[in-house]
This record gives C-alpha cells, structure tokens and sequence, in this order.
C-alpha cells in the first residue's frame, strides 16, 4: 500500500554500519595516539635513567668523562624503549650527561626525538679547617 501524500517509506538499514565506518577511525586515531605517547614517555624515562647513571658514575671522586659516557650507553642499551642514542659528557666542576635518541613509533612517518640531560656537582672532598 503506498504511502499517503506520495512520500516514500524512509528505510535506516545500514545506518549504524555508516555511523561506525565513520567513528571507527577517529577512535583507532586516539588509541594509537595513546599508544605513542606511552612509549614516547617510557623513552623519555629510560633517556632520563640512562643519563642519571652516566652522571653517577662520572661526578664519582677518581672517575673520568669516559667512565659516565661508558655507564649511561651500557644503561642505555639494556633498554630496547630509545633507539638510535647518542651520549653526550662534558663538565669540570659540574658535570652534565646529555642523552638523545628516537622513541619507538607505532604511526609510520613519525620520528620522535628524546633529549635528556642530567648535571650534577663533581664530587670533591676538602680538608676541614678550624676546630671539630
């Protein structure tokens, strides 16, 4: 029996189907985005780690540059989160440890980079003066 007035029966078959195509796509966005920034922070964290550890070893009384570059590669390395890393150590009185690398990406075409540093003061003992 036709529809009074000639207006034709709307038929919703399919519409939520449409509606998912289209919001499926925004949600799959934003949990990769999640993602990413998870291990963008875990990169950070191990960046931060590993120029800590370079900075414990190389403000040590007795230890050089080299031995705290040493220290935070070795830490840095142990950590499969920072990839492509580079360590950088300088100081006299204050030494500073500067770790850079790339996070892990799960979106293609994103690069991600990580640039740590840590200083501290060189560790130095001085003879007490005056009385106890």
């Amino acid at each position: 029996m036709p529809h009074p007035a000639g207006h034709a029966l709307r038929d919703d078959t399919g519409s939520s189907s449409v509606a998912m195509a289209i919001i499926f796509p925004a949600i799959a966005v934003l949990v990769l985005a999640f993602a990413q920034a998870a291990l963008v922070a875990a990169a950070r964290n191990v960046a931060l780690a590993s120029a800590e550890e370079g900075l414990r070893i190389a403000r040590a009384r007795g230890a050089t540059l080299a031995q705290g570059q040493t220290a935070a590669a070795a830490f840095a390395r142990r950590e499969p989160m920072l990839t492509s890393v580079s360590i950088a150590v300088a100081g006299g009185d204050t030494v500073e440890v500067r770790v850079r690398g790339r996070a892990l990406s799960i979106l293609p075409g994103v690069r991600l980079s990580i640039n740590e540093v840590a200083r501290g003061a060189r560790e130095r003992f001085v003879a007490r003066t005056g009385p106890p």
